[in-house]
């Protein structure tokens, strides 16, 4: 497939051009069906690689194996001395219909990820899926895994009320760092259950070709291969336990260059540190629509740059003015139950979820992230004050019950979710 020549006086950006170039593709349901098929066996190649590994009692990799690459909090970032191993087996699928080609050789560049990060298992889920062109956007603006611009090109398996983390799809991601390359993915999310008996959530990311997608030779952009599998457990009430395995074929014998990548690619996914944080800030935006009643809160935006005037920030003052309480003599925070009186202390805060005064001690600021309604592309952060007492009530929510609300779409939900999150 072929895609016109970018306009020489375009001012549009050129990832913009390749996702709006990108058709939404068509599958025959047994070509679905070899997805989730495929899906099945590369998620147990990876369940069983990752029960064969073996760690040091202090849970690093063999150092005859795996050099470290990158650290951040308590993630690290391995990669393998020599590849003795080829990609996973699945990645030609030569039985699809839409067509797929892919490395098949062994020797294959290949990094690992070993570590911890504070949170639930329904937390770090919740922030991995991203069932849409925009939750793939927001997920990478916030998290910072350095993809320049992502589309979901089909759905074949959608969240459900009994598993709503759940989704299969074929996604087009777009990254520029050391060198301009581009992916086409089967990419699923989920939970299972281990050969232990224990529940895990992963996050499968695995390359396949279809006909009816178009390079973007022509960009300067190399359409190159990975297989990605984290997996998530939970090992404390407070600690979640993160493995992933990955294999590249950059298609270039340049050894150098290829190096800068896995470097670069070593440090993109010390964005999973950042993963709870995501499902924080995905759970405080819900809290905020559904306590203003508004779909989205980014429809004047006119940039996505952090200290727009626009945007966030606007709908947040339209929304505070709308529902901004009377600061009447007497009036205590909401929070601590101080008064606001006195010369020397600072201006009350109005909370933009509950719309309540809190004081300077008990408000926060929290960057939240949503897609700009005028551009679909453009995603929009900006730090928004919160009082302690919603960010705790965020924090605490459960990401399950607040994804099946999602889904559902209910409004109504609102105020059974926020009496059942007081009551624990």
């Amino acid at each position: 497939a072929t895609i016109p020549e970018l306009p020489p006086t375009s001012t549009m950006p050129k990832a913009h051009l390749m996702a709006e170039a990108l058709p939404r593709l068509q599958m025959s349901s047994q070509d679905m069906k070899t997805m989730l098929e495929l899906s099945a066996s590369l998620l147990e190649t990876n369940l069983q690689q990752h029960k064969a590994m073996r760690l040091t009692k202090d849970g690093h990799p063999d150092t005859r194996v795996w050099r470290e690459m990158q650290r951040k909090e308590g993630v690290r970032v391995y990669k393998e001395h020599q590849p003795q191993s080829a990609m996973p087996g699945g990645n030609s699928a030569a039985c699809m219909r839409a067509g797929s080609t892919g490395p098949e050789a062994a020797g294959l560049p290949s990094l690992v990820l070993l570590g911890t990060v504070a949170g639930s298992l329904n937390d770090v889920l919740y922030a991995a899926m991203a069932p849409s062109s925009d939750a793939m956007r927001t997920r990478s603006k916030f998290v910072q895994d350095g993809m320049v611009n992502s589309q979901v090109l089909c759905s074949v398996e959608h969240p459900t009320a009994d598993d709503p983390f759940q989704t299969l799809d074929v996604t087009w991601r777009y990254y520029t760092l050391s060198e301009p390359r581009d992916y086409t993915c089967l990419e699923a999310t989920g939970l299972t259950t281990n050969d232990f008996g224990e529940t895990v959530g992963y996050h499968l990311v695995h390359s396949l070709d279809f006909n009816q997608l178009p390079s973007f030779r022509n960009y300067g952009v190399e359409r190159a291969n990975m297989s990605v599998c984290t997996l998530f457990r939970q090992k404390t009430t407070t600690l979640v336990e993160c493995y992933a395995r990955g294999f590249f074929d950059f298609h270039s014998s340049n050894d150098m260059l290829n190096n800068i990548s896995l470097h670069t690619i070593a440090t993109q996914w010390l964005s999973l540190a950042r993963y709870v944080e995501c499902a924080q800030m995905k759970k405080l935006v819900w809290w905020l629509r559904m306590r203003t009643g508004r779909d989205s809160f980014a429809s004047s935006s006119q940039s996505s740059s952090s200290t727009s005037s626009g945007g966030l920030a606007a709908v947040q003052q339209q929304a505070q003015t709308q529902t901004r309480p009377q600061l009447k003599a007497g009036t205590r925070c909401r929070v601590c139950n101080r008064s606001f009186g006195g010369f020397l202390r600072s201006a009350p805060k109005v909370c933009a979820c509950c719309s309540e005064w809190v004081c300077k001690r008990c408000c926060v600021k929290r960057q939240v992230c949503v897609v700009s309604s005028h551009d679909r592309s453009k995603v929009n952060d900006k730090k928004i004050v919160f009082c302690a007492q919603c960010i705790t009530e965020g924090s605490k929510s459960d990401a399950a019950l607040i994804a099946r609300e999602e889904l559902i779409g209910h409004r109504s939900s609102y105020s059974s979710t926020r009496k059942t999150t007081l009551e624990e």
